[in-house]
């Protein structure tokens, strides 16, 4: 019998850091090897979006969660551009971080589709602390998180501007 865990336990994450200062990047390859207790190795692009900001992403499979820790230790560093997902092998049901400059950090829960799910304790308070129906759309589309979105959008395709992305109406 093997002492290995099953693959099936696993949990897979991706970081996608769009932009970030060159001065960070040793901070940045610290901490995630402090995080995953092993050298992970990151190769740095040029970002043409930011110019002299670097991009680079990650892929891994781990038993315990970092996603989390990996969102918190980033987004203390104010001027980085990053996404983090983590999910389980089993549900496909996981966590996405997404974080920018001008609005902080956002965490959302996903389903195995990746889609965004908004839990009935949030709607609920949504509902109840929103008079109006602009300040309930509000409050929807950051437990949405579409602001994140659209600030991203551009990084993630490589292409246009942030002025040029629509907002999605809900």
């Amino acid at each position: 019998m093997s002492s290995l865990p099953s693959s099936s336990g696993l949990l897979a994450g991706d970081l996608r850091i769009y932009s970030a200062p060159k001065a960070l990047l040793r901070h940045i390859q610290w901490s995630l090897n402090e995080i995953f207790g092993y050298p992970v190795e990151l190769n740095w692009e040029q970002q043409h979006l930011a110019p002299g900001a670097l991009a680079t992403q990650l892929q891994w499979r781990e038993l315990k969660p970092v996603a989390s820790k990996i969102a918190s230790t980033l987004k203390s560093w104010h001027y980085l551009r990053f996404e983090v997902r983590e999910f389980s092998n089993i549900s496909g049901e996981g966590v996405l971080y997404r974080c920018t400059p001008d609005l902080g950090l956002h965490q959302a829960v996903t389903a195995s589709t990746g889609d965004v799910m908004v839990h009935e304790n949030r709607l609920m308070t949504a509902l109840e602390n929103n008079r109006s129906y602009e300040a309930l759309r509000e409050s929807l589309s950051n437990a949405l998180g579409i602001a994140w979105d659209l600030e991203l959008e551009c990084y993630r395709r490589g292409v246009g501007s942030e002025g040029e992305i629509r907002a999605v109406n809900i």
